[in-house]
């Protein structure tokens, strides 16, 4: 959009707002989003994130948070209601530059205006990644192939930081399973992975009927008792974590061309839109008991990927197998995906980004019990988020020293009650 609309829009409140709530940008923004939601934490976001909201707009994981806190148009309305007519009129005035029907705003549809335009501005953000991509998007002809419909209601994400480290886009996320006290329930993270097997274990372009399903569960079988997956749920997490999260399209996994004795290096390849470029994303996964050792095996796992074993660049094209796309894929789609690969100015990534998944043993308070629930979730949150800070540290130190700053990390953590054990457990229950 030609300007800023969710900066304008916190621009206006705050020239009303009280001096403690104007006091610093990104208390403003807190304060915004703590009205318009019933849920929202003053913590889910550090301040260096609450300002890039303020200069930069929403974008679709923020949007995705504000909604997962349960928008409270009414409590929003009312906040803006309380405002005195002096300074709704100049709310007004700031709102005015991005009236679209260009008429005057009303004093009295001041609170109804704002509560519009922030319920479309997240709109928007949202579903913005959803819009036709451009001819040489990986978009064009990937389609997503997870179901998601209920990823909100099965994860909270507590906690989304970038790192200064990296050069190139990436993101951190710490989520969190619903509901947000510790010991957690896998139930329903347990049906969104059963929703979702076919369409990790299969090809696309292929028909999800009952023989399929009953296909794609002896594929994760045998691939399972294979001994090559560590972790076949963290596997599936990183799948649906990175199509729901990021956008990236699954190409092909490592459980999917198993069936025919073939094997890659990564756990999946995926093709991600980004800003107009393409890349190139290895999926990785850990599930430990304990967080620092998950961080250090996911990136032991890191370096044994083939482009990182070369002294050379290797370039995204020469990490896809022809072969077996020709085998997955229509010649035509196979011949389109191998066209988006070929390094062209602006199109493609030169350098592979990464997809990693991290369960890990949650580190439980022993005064959660004698919380109330609101205060065992603000706890839990607060412990996970603070993960969130560990795995950046440690994160940025291995990227450091693998020179990997020019490489993408598109990070998702999530604490379980025992990974080590957790992980087989799950998965034996859901393929047998």
């Amino acid at each position: 959009m030609a300007n800023n609309e969710f900066k304008i829009l916190i621009d206006s409140l705050r020239t009303a707002m009280s001096k403690e709530d104007r006091r610093s940008i990104e208390r403003s923004v807190n304060v915004v989003l703590s009205n318009y939601t019933k849920n929202w934490n003053e913590n889910i976001y550090s301040l260096q994130n609450l300002k890039k909201l303020y200069y930069k707009g929403l974008n679709q994981n923020a949007a995705q948070t504000i909604k997962d806190a349960e928008i409270d148009v009414d409590s929003f309305r009312r906040y803006v209601d309380d405002f005195d007519d002096i300074d709704k009129d100049a709310i007004a005035l700031k709102l005015q530059t991005i009236n679209k029907d260009g008429q005057e705003i009303e004093t009295n549809a001041v609170s109804y205006f704002c509560t519009n335009l922030l319920n479309r501005l997240v709109e928007d953000a949202i579903t913005k990644q959803q819009k036709k991509p451009t001819k040489s998007g990986p978009n064009e002809y990937l389609n997503k192939t997870v179901s998601d419909d209920s990823f909100s209601s099965v994860f909270t994400e507590v906690a989304s930081e970038e790192s200064p480290l990296i050069n190139n886009s990436n993101g951190i996320h710490a989520f969190i399973l619903k509901p947000e006290f510790f010991p957690f329930s896998y139930n329903n993270m347990e049906n969104l992975i059963l929703n979702n097997i076919t369409s990790y274990a299969v090809a696309r372009g292929i028909e999800k009927n009952d023989v399929t399903g009953i296909k794609a569960t002896r594929i994760l079988r045998d691939y399972m008792q294979s001994g090559v997956p560590q972790d076949l749920l963290g596997e599936m997490l990183a799948y649906i974590f990175l199509e729901h999260i990021d956008g990236a399209r699954k190409i092909y996994t490592r459980a999917e061309i198993s069936a025919n004795s073939r094997t890659i290096n990564s756990e999946g390849i995926y093709l991600k839109d980004n800003k107009g470029k393409s890349q190139l994303v290895l999926g990785a996964s850990q599930l430990n008991d304990d967080l620092q050792d998950a961080i250090q095996n996911v990136v032991l796992e890191l370096k044994k990927f083939r482009n990182n074993q070369s002294e050379s660049l290797i370039m995204p094209i020469d990490l896809i197998d022809s072969s077996i796309l020709r085998e997955q894929y229509s010649d035509e789609e196979s011949k389109a995906i191998l066209k988006v690969l070929v390094p062209t100015e602006n199109e493609i990534d030169e350098v592979a980004a990464y997809g990693l998944f991290v369960g890990y043993k949650f580190a439980a308070d022993d005064n959660l019990k004698n919380c109330s629930t609101d205060e065992a979730k603000l706890k839990c949150r607060k412990i996970v988020e603070n993960d969130l800070h560990q795995v950046i540290s440690q994160l940025d130190n291995e990227i450091r020293l693998n020179d990997w700053q020019r490489s993408s990390f598109y990070v998702y953590m999530l604490p379980l009650i025992s990974p080590s054990t957790d992980g087989n457990m799950i998965m034996r229950e859901l393929i047998g």
